[in-house]
């Protein structure tokens, strides 16, 4: 019964990462998906066209911190850490894609929502993730 309730609440940076992964494929200001978008500019311009790679890239970091946090209890300072490198390259896409599209905000696909509901959720798990290590320290 205890490791039910302890793989439902760690759920939460799983679909989190999985939204991240999905909103890649997803459109965010235009028509055009991010992976479109990277091809489009690495034709061009190859230096800001990595930019586009950075909520996947994020996705799969986050994915694999959420299953390390599952798989072992001992991880989960590692976890967070892993967390954290994974939502750095989340928010230097966000400051740099969305103050070039913030004119557009007002017609922001499915994609943009997705990745905004990913974060909040891996946000979301973090902090049940320290709440819980504290909570396990104070009852050793």
């Amino acid at each position: 019964m205890e490791l039910k309730k302890y793989i439902n609440t760690y759920i939460l940076g799983i679909v989190g990462s999985i939204l991240l992964i999905l909103s890649e494929f997803f459109s965010w200001f235009s028509n055009y998906n991010l992976i479109e978008i990277y091809v489009i500019t690495s034709s061009v311009n190859i230096e800001d066209s990595f930019l586009f790679l950075f909520p996947l890239l994020s996705g799969i970091i986050c994915l694999i911190a959420s299953a390390l946090v599952i798989y072992k209890i001992e991880l989960k300072i590692k976890s967070v850490i892993i967390f954290f490198v994974g939502l750095g390259f989340l928010i230097i896409f966000f400051i740099d894609y969305i103050t070039q599209a913030i004119e557009y905000i007002s017609n922001a696909g499915i994609g943009f929502y997705l990745g905004i509901i990913g974060f909040l959720l891996i946000l979301i798990n973090i902090i049940n993730v320290l709440i819980t290590i504290e909570k396990l320290r104070e009852g050793n």
